[in-house]
C-alpha cells in the first residue's frame, strides 16, 4: 500500500474520461494536452493526400483537362469579367464564393496552366479538410478513429476529385465537424470558426450547418457557440435572398421530388449500401439483378449490426454524436434528392462521409488499453472502409476521355493568331460537345 507523509502530494495518477477525451491530472484540475503532431509530418501527410488526389483522375488526367463547370462558368467568369463581378454571379442559383476566389487567382497565370493550376487547389484544399476534420475527429474519439474518418475525407467517394466546383462537398463535410470541436489553440479555433463560414458563402448545401450549430447554441449558450452561429449568417443570406427575390434561378437539370416516402427509399436503397460498400460495386449497369439485391441488403445490414455490437459490447459509443452525424447524412441525401428528383454520384459525399463517421463513433476504441476483443468491430470497420475507399479511388465515367487542355489552348491560339481581329475563342471542356460545358477564352490572353 502507498503512503505518503503528511504535508506532500499525493502521486500523480491519471482518472479516466470519455473515450478520446484529453486525460486529467489528479491534483491540478486541469486536461494533459494531446501531444501534436510533427509539422513535417503533417506536411508531408497533407502532401500525399494530395499526391492520391490528383492520381485518382483518369486519363487525361486532371493536370491536363478540366471540369466541366470549372471552365464553363469559373473560368470563363475570370478571364472574361471584371475581378469582382464573378463573385455576384450565380450558377444553378447559388454562389461559389471559395471557387471564385481561387480562378480569380488561377486568371493571374497564363491559360495553359489553368487545368494544373486548378487540379493542384482542388486537391491540396481537399487535403487540408480532411486534416481539419482528423484533428477534429481526433479530439472526439481517438487517434485510431480520426486515422479512419479523415482518411475518408482525404479521397470522398461519389464524386469528380480535383475539381473546384465540387469542393463544396468536403468543404461543407469539413464544417460539419469544424462545428462539432472545441479546440483550445486559438489558431484551430480560427479554423473552426472560418470554415462553416466559407462553406455557406460557397454553396447552397452550408445551409444544412444551420441547424447544427442551432443545436449547439441551444446546448452550450456560450460566446463561441453564438459565434458559430453568427458566422453563417452572411452566407445564408447571400444564398437565400437572391434566390427568395428571383435574382437567382435553379434551372440545370432540376426535376424536383417532393413525395417524401419517395425520397426516404431513395436514401435507403442508394445512399445507406454506397456509405458502406461504395459507389463501384453497386453501380449500374447491373448484369446480376440478384447479386446487386444482396449487396445492397448486405450494404443495409452493416450500420445494423453496428448499432447491434454497440448495445451489446463493452465499448463506451458515442450515440449522441454517432446520431448527430447519421442524421446530418440523412438531412443531406433527403434535401439532395429532394432538390434535383434522381441520384447523383456527387451527392454521396455528404452521405457516405457522416454514416461512415457514425459507425465509427459507435466502435472506436478507447486510447487507452483495454481488452483487445473490444476493438475487433473497430479493426473489421476500419478494414471495410479502407477497402471500399481502394475500390474507389478512380472512379470512372464523367472523368473519362476529357479533352487534352494542351491541345485545347494550342488550338485556340492558331485560331487568334490566324485571324487577328477575332477577340475570343470557344472551347469545349467536356466530351460530350451536344451538352454543350464550353470555356471562352480571349485572343488577348493567347497572342
Amino acid at each position: 500500500m502507498t503512503t505518503t507523509q503528511p504535508g506532500t502530494a499525493p502521486p500523480v495518477a491519471s482518472i479516466g474520461t470519455q473515450p478520446g477525451a484529453p486525460a486529467v491530472t489528479a491534483g491540478t484540475g486541469r486536461a494533459a494536452p494531446r501531444r501534436r503532431p510533427a509539422p513535417v509530418l503533417v506536411l508531408l501527410a497533407v502532401l500525399a493526400a494530395a499526391a492520391v488526389g490528383l492520381w485518382r483522375g483518369r486519363p487525361p488526367g486532371p493536370l491536363n483537362s478540366i471540369w466541366a463547370e470549372d471552365g464553363q462558368e469559373f473560368l470563363t467568369d475570370a478571364l472574361t469579367l471584371p475581378w469582382y463581378e464573378p463573385f455576384v454571379t450565380p450558377f444553378n442559383g447559388y454562389f461559389h464564393t471559395v471557387a471564385r476566389a481561387c480562378f480569380a487567382v488561377i486568371a493571374l497565370f497564363p491559360v495553359s496552366w489553368a487545368a494544373a493550376l486548378n487540379a493542384v487547389t482542388a486537391a491540396v484544399l481537399t487535403a487540408l479538410l480532411a486534416l481539419a476534420v482528423a484533428a477534429a475527429a481526433r479530439d472526439r474519439l481517438g487517434t485510431a478513429a480520426a486515422l479512419v474518418i479523415g482518411g475518408g475525407a482525404a479521397v470522398p467517394m461519389g464524386y469528380a476529385p480535383n475539381t473546384l466546383a465540387q469542393l463544396q462537398f468536403p468543404l461543407v463535410y469539413a464544417a460539419l465537424w469544424m462545428l462539432l470541436w472545441s479546440p483550445r489553440r486559438r489558431p484551430a479555433r480560427a479554423v473552426a470558426v472560418v470554415v462553416p463560414a466559407l462553406a455557406v458563402l460557397n454553396s447552397m448545401l452550408g445551409l444544412l450547418l444551420v441547424p447544427v450549430a442551432l443545436l449547439r447554441l441551444a446546448r452550450h449558450r456560450d460566446h463561441d457557440a453564438r459565434l458559430r452561429v453568427l458566422v453563417l449568417l452572411p452566407g445564408v443570406a447571400l444564398q437565400l435572398v437572391p434566390l427568395l427575390l428571383g435574382g437567382s434561378r435553379r434551372d440545370v437539370g432540376e426535376r424536383p421530388d417532393l413525395d417524401p416516402v419517395s425520397v426516404a427509399g431513395t436514401y435507403l436503397r442508394w445512399g445507406v449500401p454506397r456509405s458502406f460498400l461504395g459507389d463501384v460495386w453497386l453501380a449500374p449497369p447491373v448484369a446480376d439483378p440478384t447479386a446487386h439485391r444482396a449487396l445492397m441488403l448486405l450494404g443495409l445490414a452493416i450500420p445494423a449490426a453496428v448499432v447491434a455490437v454497440a448495445l451489446l459490447g463493452r465499448a463506451r459509443p458515442q450515440w449522441r454524436l454517432a446520431a448527430l452525424l447519421a442524421g446530418f447524412g440523412a438531412l443531406a441525401g433527403a434535401f439532395q434528392l429532394a432538390v434535383h428528383g434522381a441520384p447523383e454520384d456527387r451527392y454521396l459525399v455528404l452521405i457516405t462521409l457522416p454514416n461512415i463517421a457514425a459507425a465509427v463513433a459507435l466502435t472506436a476504441p478507447r486510447d487507452a488499453p483495454g481488452r483487445w476483443t473490444d476493438t475487433v468491430p473497430f479493426v473489421a470497420l476500419a478494414t471495410l472502409v479502407a477497402a471500399v475507399c481502394v475500390s474507389n479511388l478512380r472512379p470512372g465515367g464523367h472523368t473519362d476521355g476529357l479533352p487534352r487542355w494542351d491541345a485545347t489552348v494550342a488550338g485556340a491560339r492558331a485560331q487568334c493568331q490566324a485571324q487577328p481581329r477575332l477577340r475570343s475563342v470557344t472551347v469545349h471542356t467536356a466530351q460530350w460537345p451536344v451538352f454543350g460545358w464550353e470555356a471562352v477564352l480571349p485572343c488577348d490572353r493567347l497572342r
